[in-house]
């Protein structure tokens, strides 16, 4: 199964927790003690206003913390939303887009997506970044309905025509995820 190397997951995912923490305190907010929730939280800030990756970066700096560039540049790239999951390879999870239009080979973190969701193909919501040179998986990843028998069939047949027409991306450089333009919205002081 392709996973990140131990180096490269472990460096993401201390400055992903570390700039989460950074945005709770930005926000005046307590830090929850459940991990997974204060990574969906931030992921859901930084959705909506990507500027305040900035403002995170510049609080962890002035805590003496270190963000590591890379993962900083992977968050700020980030595209959370709603994936089928239709099944894990050994060269990754392959996620659909929710309008049917693109198919993604995702790397995990440290395990594949069935692992986290211990089921088959499923709707779920999860954020994606390039990291690494890879179509990497956030971790944080919220289970919505499983595909029954039909759904599953059907969007097993979507899957190879977009792959045989060249959609299904498993490296960021063709995926239209990171070759869209951006809103991003001005740094506030």
């Amino acid at each position: 199964m392709s996973l990140l190397s131990h180096h490269d997951a472990q460096r993401f995912m201390t400055t992903y927790q570390q700039v989460a923490i950074a945005l709770s305190v930005l926000k005046g907010k307590p830090i929850p003690v459940d991990p997974p929730l204060v990574l969906a939280r931030a992921r859901e800030q930084l959705q909506e206003i990507p500027a305040l990756l900035n403002q995170a970066v510049a609080q962890m700096k002035g805590r003496g913390i270190r963000a590591d560039p890379e993962v900083v540049e992977a968050l700020g790239q980030m595209r959370l939303g709603e994936w089928v999951h239709l099944k894990d390879l050994k060269s990754g999870s392959v996620l659909i887009d929710i309008q049917g239009q693109e198919a993604y080979c995702v790397t995990g973190l440290t395990q594949p997506l069935g692992k986290i969701t211990g089921r088959g193909a499923c709707l779920l919501e999860t954020a994606l970044c390039p990291f690494a040179g890879r179509i990497v998986c956030d971790g944080i990843v919220i289970p919505r309905c499983d595909l029954g028998s039909n759904l599953r069939r059907n969007t097993n047949d979507l899957y190879r025509n977009l792959k045989a027409a060249g959609r299904l991306h498993q490296s960021p450089t063709t995926a239209a995820l990171w070759n869209q333009p951006v809103r991003r919205q001005p740094a506030t002081g």
